[in-house]
């Protein structure tokens, strides 16, 4: 009885060392493949992905404003932190990258400067 128990211990440690290490292996993948400027599908908005934590937004109405972002295997975490400072809290988005298409989907829930609904962004080559 007691070396099945210490055979479960091993296999729920093992299989929970797998599925974190192919978590952060994705998220790192995100993470390189993020950086760079993006441009909406209508040509509206632009995203200035800068580094690991930060990118910037212009459109009509905000020139290079500042956002912090994480992101967390299929979810991005957003916080405005621009010129326009107010409190506004964090709010998390899926998402989905593949090569040179970035969809978002803030239909969830209101994220400061971005209007509520999915939007497909392009990689500016």
């Amino acid at each position: 009885m007691k070396n099945t128990f210490s055979f479960l211990k091993i296999i729920f440690v093992s299989c929970t060392i797998v599925i974190i290490g192919c978590e952060i292996e994705t998220g790192n993948m995100n993470q390189e493949a993020i950086i760079g400027t993006w441009i909406s599908a209508d040509k509206s908005d632009t995203l200035d992905f800068v580094n690991n934590e930060s990118f910037y937004k212009s459109n009509e109405v905000m020139r290079y404003d500042h956002y912090d972002y994480e992101l967390f295997g299929d979810a991005i975490k957003i916080r405005y932190s621009g010129k326009l400072y107010i409190l506004v809290s964090p709010t998390v988005h899926s998402f989905n990258l593949s090569e040179n298409k970035l969809t978002i989907d803030f239909s969830n829930e209101q994220c400061y400067g971005f209007n509520q609904e999915k939007v497909d962004y392009f990689k500016n080559e």
